[in-house]
C-alpha cells in the first residue's frame, strides 16, 4: 500500500512538472536601434507607456478603436505605434505591448530611447514602435 501511495504521488508530481511551462513568452522585436544614450525618465516613461490607443491602464487588455496608429505621451515622453502594413489596423495587447518594450530596453538599456519592429500588435502583421522625447 505505502508502495502505491508513493508511485502516485512521484507520477503526479512527475506529470505536473511537464504540464506547466518551462519558460515565459518572450516578445519578438526586431531592427532594434537604441537612437540616444541618455535614459528618460522612469516615472514619465511608465505613464506615457500606458496612454497607446487612448490608454491601456487598468482592466484594458488590448488596443481599442483600431487606430492606424497611436501616440502615448507623458510630459517630454513619447511612444508612437504605426503599422508595418500602411492602412492597418493596431490591436496590439497589453501585455504584447509590455514584452515588447521590455526586450527592447534589454537591447537598449532601460528607459534609453528606440526604434523597433514589434511582432504582431497590428491586424494584419506587425508594428514599428519609436520611444523618445516628445
Amino acid at each position: 500500500m505505502q508502495f502505491a501511495t508513493i508511485f502516485y504521488t512521484l507520477a503526479m508530481l512527475f506529470l505536473c512538472a511537464f504540464a506547466a511551462p518551462l519558460e515565459t513568452r518572450q516578445e519578438t522585436v526586431s531592427n532594434v536601434k537604441c537612437t540616444s544614450k541618455t535614459a528618460l525618465d522612469f516615472h514619465t516613461s511608465n505613464v506615457a507607456l500606458l496612454q497607446i490607443c487612448g490608454g491601456i491602464a487598468g482592466k484594458i487588455q488590448k488596443c481599442q478603436g483600431s487606430p492606424t496608429s497611436t501616440t502615448g505621451q507623458s510630459g517630454d515622453v513619447r511612444f508612437t505605434i504605426t503599422p508595418v502594413v500602411k492602412g492597418d489596423t493596431i490591436n496590439i495587447s497589453k501585455g504584447r505591448w509590455e514584452q515588447g518594450i521590455k526586450a527592447a530596453f534589454a537591447v537598449c538599456g532601460q528607459n534609453i530611447p528606440f526604434t523597433a519592429t514589434f511582432t504582431g500588435g497590428a491586424t494584419k502583421g506587425d508594428v514599428n514602435v519609436t520611444y523618445g522625447k516628445a
